[in-house]
């Protein structure tokens, strides 16, 4: 097979791969007002509602940006029968998500609010957010039935993405199953918040610059802290690559026995709002590793997808013509890969 670097054929590889995600699902709601006056009652402002919109967010939004980019992703995970979890059953299958394997949990379903107002004829900032988390945990059944449907299923997917936002969904026997799947040989990439040091062995890790800060126990606050502390994580964890996201400093690969590889920030003058990036991220990253493409490619398109995604408002899904334009204007070029 012929080495080929074209950006259209590399996106295009990723058609019809298959993802089986498992993670915490949770809904994003915004609620847009008119600030009409200050309260009588507190010094707080009154807003009135204009309208509220919802967005799929944590592993919702990243099952979202794994289907925009063409693959056909199977979601495993709780999710309530309440009105939240209705609303994020219609988005994901808006969305090209099967949901067939989605286990029903008496929890309420996780819900951010966040509450965007500013006066008449400009624009809306967010002036609050209200959290909804569900008091109970996943019982010890659940859990053992999303291990046992994630080893069966994860046979017959190229690859598996762990989207562990601390929810409860990712623990116990799931973990178990993970490593099991990644000491085996499947395809495993993983993007956990409070929790990496439990995923061992993985194929890929995307931590941010907080996270790895918390695993690493200092500031990584230039280039020589960021590698130092990536290649602590790479090998405390034996993974197989780590992209340490940095915001504006852009993203930093690393393997064993290979020079770090950086690169820098897309888009960064045109930031919207970052919420989500990481899910476009981690999405990006393991659909360019099923497609064949390797990791420094996954990287590269990865930063195009977060480039593209904290133009815009709330969560969001990067499709492969917005990859294509953003690696076309930042002149991106892929290292060759075997179709």
């Amino acid at each position: 097979m012929s080495s080929n670097g074209n950006l259209e054929a590399a996106l295009g590889a990723m058609a019809g791969k298959r993802a089986l995600l498992i993670g915490d699902i949770m809904l994003d709601a915004y609620v847009f007002g008119e600030t009409a006056r200050v309260s009588r009652e507190a010094p707080v402002l009154v807003v009135r509602e204009e309208r509220r919109d919802y967005r799929l967010g944590a592993a919702a939004n990243t099952a979202a940006n794994l289907a925009a980019l063409g693959l056909q992703v199977d979601v495993l995970g709780v999710l309530g029968e309440d009105d939240g979890g209705q609303i994020l059953r219609r988005l994901l299958t808006q969305a090209g998500c099967n949901l067939r394997h989605i286990l029903p949990t008496p929890r309420a379903t996780a819900v951010k609010t966040r509450i965007l107002a500013g006066a008449y004829g400009t624009s809306r900032q967010q002036v609050l957010r209200l959290d909804r988390e569900p008091h109970e945990p996943v019982d010890a059944a659940t859990h053992q039935r999303l291990a046992d449907a994630l080893t069966a299923l994860a046979q017959d997917c190229d690859v598996v993405v762990v989207s562990d936002y601390g929810n409860g969904t990712v623990l116990g026997p799931v973990i178990d199953a993970v490593r099991a799947l990644a000491q085996a040989g499947k395809m495993v990439c993983v993007d956990s918040r409070y929790n990496m040091q439990a995923f061992l062995g993985m194929t890929a890790l995307t931590p941010n610059v907080p996270e790895a800060e918390a695993f690493v126990g200092y500031a990584l606050h230039d280039r020589a802290a960021v590698e130092e502390g990536g290649r602590k994580i790479m090998e405390a964890l034996g993974c197989q690559a780590l992209v340490l996201t940095q915001g504006q400093e852009g993203m930093s690969l690393f393997q064993p026995g290979v020079a770090p590889q950086h690169v820098g920030v897309m888009g960064t003058t045109e930031v919207t709002d970052v919420t989500g990036a990481g899910d476009s991220v981690i999405a990006t990253l393991s659909a360019a590793l099923a497609a064949g493409l390797g990791l420094y490619n996954g990287m590269l398109l990865a930063n195009c997808a977060a480039g593209v995604v904290v133009t815009r408002m709330g969560t969001a899904a990067a499709t492969p013509h917005d990859i294509l334009i953003a690696a076309r204007h930042n002149g991106l070029i892929l290292q060759g890969w075997a179709p």
